[in-house]
């Protein structure tokens, strides 16, 4: 079984380890580098918690197993970092990530929700495909990454 849960300032170590553990495992997709967030400080951390919406999955064991931050900018939300370790993979976790991620971003009246995917993480894109992101034809290349696609969901208002 796997939960779902808000971080919050208090769980910046919680966010450094799954963070790191993602950008170490999977650094082709993710536009940042392990070695430049390992060296940051605690107090930068834990003004990640409190600037951004980062949810976090753990299993029966209490494990972070997955990790995803939606960033408030101004209308329109930003999913800032998505991962999902392996052995969590095919379980679903992913869209219960983003279901915390949207349902924060409508309630802070958001009318979207925005993320990048590199070209090739195909698992990635056709996840967020399913929630319903389609792609808005941006595009950017990072240096010694890739090219990365943007995706945009609309959100609606009841």
């Amino acid at each position: 079984m796997v939960h779902v849960r808000r971080l919050t300032p208090d769980d910046a170590r919680v966010l450094r380890e799954i963070r790191l553990r993602a950008l170490t495992e999977t650094p082709e997709n993710f536009g940042s580098l392990a070695a430049v967030e390992r060296a940051k400080p605690d107090d930068e951390w834990r003004d990640w918690l409190r600037d951004r919406a980062w949810f976090a999955a753990f299993d029966d064991e209490d494990v972070a197993v997955a990790l995803v931050c939606g960033w408030p900018a101004e209308r329109e939300w930003l999913v800032f970092s998505m991962w999902v370790a392996p052995q969590a993979r095919g379980r679903g976790v992913a869209v219960r990530l983003m279901d915390a991620v949207r349902e924060a971003a409508e309630e802070a009246g958001a009318e979207a929700i925005g993320l990048h995917v590199f070209e090739g993480n195909d698992r990635a894109r056709r996840v967020y495909e399913r929630l319903g992101f389609v792609h808005t034809g941006e595009s950017e290349v990072i240096a010694g990454k890739g090219r990365r696609n943007r995706m945009r969901l609309a959100l609606t208002r009841e």
